[in-house]
């Protein structure tokens, strides 16, 4: 059987725990901006249906037929619970780029999970950025999460943390390493699995080139797609980003016109 890596990647994340430490910050920036949110890169649907259980209306989209089939479920999963709270919920297959063909109509945009890096190919992180400003209203709030490049390519680490975790089927292990360039990053995910009933293991890896966001250069495309009063932070309680510390950049802007 093929690996469903939007299963795989599900299956590692700690949701609950993710959860408590990011929706606080999720939940006041939508209470202030209006009730729309987008959540571009949407993966597996967790922030989708998180923020649509706290009575918002909200569109998660991704560019992966996986992840938005595995989305659409969670979604589905949890459509009495959405409804009981007065939220909305969907799951579409979309580009960045294509976002803006959705209209101004968002209050909000959150784009999280270190998802802009991987957005390389020359020219289309500026026209992802573009897609998402089109889709807000203007005054309307963007929020990006993305790891901390000034200090990861200082570091250059090879090799990251285990994760591991299980689907309904599987034992999952996923083993997470680099290799560097003079301009990016080569990262794969290589996930390991087997069968609950003493299978054997198989490996499955994902690979992807990232570029290095660095605070500068995010600023720049921020600003060149329509954002101004930018804020940066090195973690959800909004401490003041440290490029030499920080294990994040989270950066929040509003889009001008």
């Amino acid at each position: 059987m093929p690996p469903n890596f939007a299963e795989y990647y599900d299956a590692v994340i700690n949701w609950e725990r993710r959860l408590v430490r990011e929706l606080p910050l999720l939940e006041e920036l939508t209470r202030s901006a209006g009730r729309r949110v987008l959540v571009p890169a949407c993966g597996t649907g967790g922030h989708v249906v998180a923020l649509a259980r706290r009575g918002f209306s909200v569109l998660g989209f991704d560019a992966d037929e996986e992840m938005v089939a595995f989305a659409r479920q969670r979604v589905n999963h949890e459509a009495d619970a959405i409804s009981a709270a007065g939220g909305e919920a969907e799951v579409r297959l979309l580009t960045m780029e294509e976002a803006g063909e959705l209209g101004p109509t968002f209050n909000v945009a959150f784009c999280l999970g270190n998802a802009l890096p991987g957005i390389s190919g020359e020219g289309q992180l500026p026209a992802a950025l573009n897609g998402i400003a089109g889709a807000l209203r203007p005054g309307g709030v963007f929020l990006t999460q993305n790891l901390n490049y000034d200090l990861r390519w200082k570091d250059k680490a090879h090799w990251f943390p285990l994760l591991s975790g299980e689907t309904a089927r599987e034992e999952v292990l996923l083993v997470k390493f680099a290799s560097y360039e003079p301009q990016a990053i080569n990262f794969h995910a290589m996930f390991l699995a087997r069968e609950k009933a003493g299978g054997k293991w198989q490996s499955h890896v994902r690979s992807s080139q990232q570029i290095p966001l660095f605070r500068s250069l995010l600023a720049q495309l921020l600003a060149q797609a329509g954002f101004g009063k930018l804020q940066f932070w090195g973690d959800y309680a909004q401490a003041p980003f440290d490029p030499a510390k920080s294990s994040d950049l989270l950066v929040k802007g509003e889009k001008r016109f």
